[in-house]
């Protein structure tokens, strides 16, 4: 039953844990550490073109993400969970698909935990262009039930 009400919990705490997504996203935008990403993800263009590709993340685009989940996480973990894999997830077991217009979608899946007992799923969705450094909206978040994966 805990993991019933725990869920129901995640799910009510949506719009938080979106809403620190979106902070985090913007504070990195404004921060010399967006540069800094920047910078390097220019520098190594070729890395599109390489074996790394598909293989690996781009490492501008890993740092970015990883600086800019400071307040998802702290949320997190207030709601006393914990996940199966490092955020945003495990790169390998991520899938890209372009969206109509163009847009590229990297989505994370991330199974969260209270103590040793899985709740549910987290799907982070990345909305990027791979033709400019810039991840045009913040990582999009929802849910998926055990059962439905």
């Amino acid at each position: 039953m805990l993991s019933k009400n725990l869920l129901e919990t995640i799910i009510e705490s949506h719009s938080i844990l979106q809403v620190s997504l979106d902070k985090g996203w913007q504070e990195f935008k404004e921060s010399n550490d967006f540069l800094i990403s920047k910078e390097l993800y220019h520098q190594i263009d070729w890395w599109y073109t390489s074996p790394y590709f598909g293989v690996i993340p781009n490492p501008g685009h890993w740092y970015s993400c990883q600086l800019a989940a400071k307040h998802f996480l702290i949320e997190v973990g207030k709601l006393r969970i914990y996940f199966d894999t490092i955020y945003p997830g495990n790169f390998s077991q991520s899938i890209e698909v372009e969206r109509d217009e163009g847009l590229d979608v990297r989505r994370f899946k991330m199974t969260a935990f209270h103590q040793v007992k899985p709740i549910c799923v987290f799907q982070l969705d990345f909305i990027h262009d791979h033709e400019k450094f810039y991840f045009l909206y913040p990582p999009q978040l929802s849910f998926c039930e055990l059962e439905t994966i």
